[in-house]
């Protein structure tokens, strides 16, 4: 996840979802053409997405936009990537930990958008009561995160490879919130309320991606694979052909060559839509 360059090139999954989220979502977010007009993007990542499909959304080219990340690298990356933006601009913030300097900092914002970063928060209604905390009465927020994903299954299987366990001892804290949660619109909805929120809608929607080849695949896991870092760059490849190895296991794959070199992997997963208004 502190892989910037990588992720830029190999974020197929996420930019698809968001560009189709805010083509359906977008115009809800109660823009308002004002000179002063500001948006919060939580887990910018590289900042392709806010640049590509959340910025021209907005009424106004010049309103104001702080794109976020917890992760440093992506923050550096992002600002030297986007430095011609010149009312684009890129911070640091923990969005499910103490808030407090951000918020003195930077104020409050009309919208916030984040896409793909809520599932990596472990207490979801400090996240919650953050992105609150974060909003200006009467703004709203429009938020995309992973309800279910094979990944974390995937993540779970291979911690309990002797030659993984200790790498991976602490998969829970890197797994979705609601990997086996039985509804998650209902627990989601008892955050919401509970932190203030008394305006919104939930939706959990069926996807499914399909990456072509394993190389394809190892690209897009290694951009977001939290446990890396602490391997060496052979143990990282050894990872991954194990990863690949459950994959097959798991009867996500299939051949589309016919001597079987390369194989299409079919993912589904469950992904969350939020949007609420303060």
């Amino acid at each position: 996840m502190n892989k910037p360059n990588l992720y830029q090139r190999a974020n197929g999954l996420q930019r698809r979802d968001a560009e189709e989220i805010l083509n359906e979502y977008g115009q809800r977010l109660r823009w308002t053409g004002d000179a002063k007009e500001s948006l919060l993007d939580i887990g910018c990542g590289s900042g392709d997405v806010l640049i590509d499909f959340v910025l021209p959304l907005m009424s106004r080219a010049d309103g104001r936009i702080l794109g976020t990340d917890i992760s440093e690298q992506m923050v550096r990356f992002a600002r030297k990537a986007h430095a011609c933006r010149k009312n684009v601009l890129f911070d640091s913030l923990d969005i499910g930990g103490e808030i407090d300097h951000f918020l003195d900092k930077w104020g409050q914002f009309d919208h916030i958008t984040s896409f793909y970063c809520l599932h990596w928060v472990r207490y979801q209604n400090m996240a919650f009561s953050n992105i609150y905390n974060l909003l200006k009465t009467g703004g709203d927020c429009l938020l995309a995160f992973l309800a279910r994903n094979p990944i974390f299954d995937i993540y779970d299987q291979l911690s309990r490879y002797p030659k993984w366990a200790e790498y991976l001892k602490d998969v829970d804290k890197y797994t979705s919130p609601y990997q086996y949660c039985e509804n998650p619109a209902g627990e989601i909805e008892e955050i919401l309320s509970s932190v203030g929120f008394t305006e919104y809608q939930i939706q959990i929607m069926d996807k499914l991606y399909v990456y072509e080849g394993v190389d394809s695949l190892k690209k897009a896991v290694q951009a977001v694979n939290p446990f890396s870092e602490r391997m060496t760059l052979d143990l990282q490849e050894d990872f991954l052909n194990d990863y690949v190895g459950v994959v097959n296991r798991m009867s996500l794959s299939k051949d589309y060559c016919k001597d079987g070199n390369d194989r299409k992997i079919f993912t589904p997963y469950k992904l969350v839509v939020v949007y609420a208004v303060k």
